[in-house]
């Protein structure tokens, strides 16, 4: 599987600006707070949904997560380029569901901090999915990405197939029995990327592809706002990526983090517009988009 945003392309300039959220404003009492709301750059779900959460623990106990920078935006865009650079993703191809939690556990342990990364979900060989997992994103050393994507389903013998050859990624912010609230990269300059969606779980159903078929159960259908899935099938949550902080240690023992106050607003990207998904744009901001990330990569800041 490959992680980038269905047929649509989301990019922005240099910069992701920060601006107040707009809309939306439910706050819940096991939300994190300050959750960033970074706008992906071309194919970067994954690596975008990431930097949210790791931007969160940075500001909220790790603070090596965060990396150096002259300003906040600087900063953030070095950490999306980072993980891109960990887990192997590209601008115009996404990210490969095989390099997703081996490519998280580098980002952290280079920091100098160690974590468990586990995906649960759709193809795992571990503990299967439930929406009972997703609680967990209340603990303050714990923090989620989840895994999308866009199919169709049959209603007589409830067989799901892909409706789009790729996949996308957000950021979970509270888990609620009847609620998600997400932040998701795949927003424009005007947009913000906090969304509110309704989980349907599944009881039985199989998905079948190429790769063969397995069974839905225990997974969930999403609707709610903006996910822009298919005009004639609907969203699937496939699986999610548990990130899991260790305890720090002050030498005097473990020390577990505490939550702080975190960005005092969410980020979003300017100028972001929607291209093919063929490959990079050939356009001055994509270009230089694209050149600031391989000057991360051959010449860290």
């Amino acid at each position: 599987m490959i992680f980038q945003r269905g047929p649509f392309v989301r990019k922005s300039a240099l910069a992701l600006t920060a601006v107040s959220c707009l809309g939306l404003g439910l706050v819940q009492a096991n939300e994190k707070p300050g959750m960033p709301d970074l706008a992906q750059i071309e194919q970067t779900c994954l690596p975008t949904s990431t930097a949210n959460l790791m931007i969160w623990f940075g500001h909220h106990g790790y603070p090596k997560l965060l990396l150096s920078g002259s300003t906040e935006d600087e900063r953030d865009l070095h950490t999306v380029h980072q993980i891109m650079t960990d887990t192997d993703a590209r601008f115009d191809w996404g990210t490969q569901m095989a390099n997703v939690t081996t490519g998280i556990e580098k980002y952290i342990h280079d920091a100098g901090y160690e974590a468990d990364i586990e995906y649960r979900g759709m193809d795992g060989k571990g503990s299967a999915f439930s929406q009972d997992w997703l609680k967990d994103n209340d603990s303050p050393n714990k923090g989620f990405i989840l895994l999308l994507n866009y199919c169709r389903v049959n209603p007589d013998n409830h067989v799901f197939t892909r409706a789009w050859n790729a996949g996308h990624a957000v950021t979970l912010v509270n888990a609620e029995p009847d609620m998600l609230l997400i932040h998701d990269p795949a927003h424009m300059e005007d947009e913000t990327g906090r969304k509110i969606i309704t989980p349907y779980p599944l009881t039985d159903g199989t998905w079948v592809d190429r790769e063969g078929s397995r069974s839905v159960a225990g997974l969930l259908l999403l609707s709610g706002s903006l996910l822009e899935g298919p005009a004639d099938g609907t969203v699937m949550m496939t699986g999610a990526v548990c990130v899991t902080m260790h305890p720090l240690d002050d030498g005097k023992g473990s020390v577990k983090p505490t939550p702080g106050a975190g960005p005092t607003s969410t980020l979003a990207g300017k100028g972001a517009t929607d291209a093919p998904a063929t490959g990079l744009s050939t356009t001055s901001k994509a270009e230089t988009t694209w050149w600031s990330w391989a000057f991360d990569l051959f010449f860290k800041k």
